[in-house]
């Protein structure tokens, strides 16, 4: 048997399968794969950008640190200048001192709000044609609104029980509960009717036609 021509292929390719939602997600999908890709950038020169503020801070922090050593270093150096005769106890103190004194800042003590001193006068002030009284009265503030606070709080609580037993005051001889109930009473507002209405408007029918003759006669 003759050996197999050279062009004839030996072996079949694979079935090729094509997957329609994966293809149109692909021809779709450019402006979406886009916009993805812009986020990335920006999150990324966002992280780049917060590493270098970090990195900038700490090396702010580092050289500060460095220019306070160096000036408490200079200082002691001054010092053991102008003092030659320190002892050698002394300047460990002074060198120790440039390792653990480090300023917090000032301490905050907890102090007792003052309370002002209420402000309670009267004030008169005279004018050419006026006579003005003003009255200066001391009040606090709290979640309510404005309350008066010392004497005026006072007055103003005695003035209220004052009223109120005034309101309540019980039955005397010399002004029985019958006087104080004597008042003149409303009188009731009614409609007239329709007849009433009638002898009313020829009433004042007649009482002018009476006056236009009066002023005639004059």
């Amino acid at each position: 048997m003759a050996p197999p021509s050279k062009k004839r292929k030996t072996s079949q390719p694979t079935e090729i399968l094509f997957d329609p939602a994966a293809r149109e997600e692909y021809l779709t999908g450019f402006h979406k794969r886009k916009l993805q890709r812009i986020k990335h950038a920006q999150e990324e020169a966002a992280k780049k950008e917060k590493e270098e503020r970090l990195r900038f801070r700490r090396e702010l922090r580092q050289k500060r640190k460095e220019d306070l050593e160096k000036h408490v270093s200079e200082v002691n150096m001054l010092l053991r200048k102008a003092n030659p005769d320190l002892s050698d106890n002394d300047r460990a103190n002074l060198d120790s001192d440039d390792d653990t004194d480090n300023w917090d800042g000032f301490e905050e003590t907890p102090t007792a709000p003052i309370e002002p001193a209420p402000v309670d006068r009267e004030d008169e002030y005279v004018d050419e044609d006026k006579y003005t009284t003003v009255t200066i009265e001391s009040v606090g503030i709290s979640k309510d609104g404005f309350e008066k606070t010392g004497k005026a709080a006072e007055d103003e609580e005695q003035d209220k029980e004052n009223d109120l037993n005034e309101k309540k005051r019980a039955w005397t001889k010399e002004r029985p509960k019958v006087e104080r109930s004597k008042k003149k009473k409303k009188q009731k507002f009614r409609y007239e009717t329709k007849a009433e209405r009638k002898v009313t408007r020829m009433k004042q029918g007649a009482k002018n036609r009476s006056q236009a003759a009066a002023r005639k006669s004059k």
